[in-house]
């Protein structure tokens, strides 16, 4: 299992600004995580007082999941990915 991790970008500091400011500034949003697992893309976002979860293939519509923090949505992503391996192996 491979997994990639993205640095956000609010967290480089640039010029004069630092990620102290950006973490403190209550109006900004983190950049999504960007993870790949088993081919698939899951870009993790906070959304209001949930999580999304963005599963899908290079080129193809991603599927949206739900949950109320950041590791349930990652654990959800994880599982829904390895119910679609699944059912592509039984559909051969």
């Amino acid at each position: 299992m491979q997994t990639l991790i993205a640095t956000p970008a609010w967290c480089v500091p640039r010029e004069s600004q630092t990620c102290i400011t950006a973490m403190t500034d209550p109006h900004h949003r983190p950049a999504p995580d960007l993870l790949e697992h088993n081919g698939y893309q899951i870009r993790l976002s906070p959304s209001g007082l949930d999580w999304m979860a963005f599963v899908a293939l290079p080129r193809q519509r991603p599927t949206l999941i739900l949950a109320p923090d950041r590791e349930a949505a990652l654990a959800k992503a994880y599982e829904w990915i390895k119910e679609q391996d699944r059912s592509g192996k039984q559909a051969r």
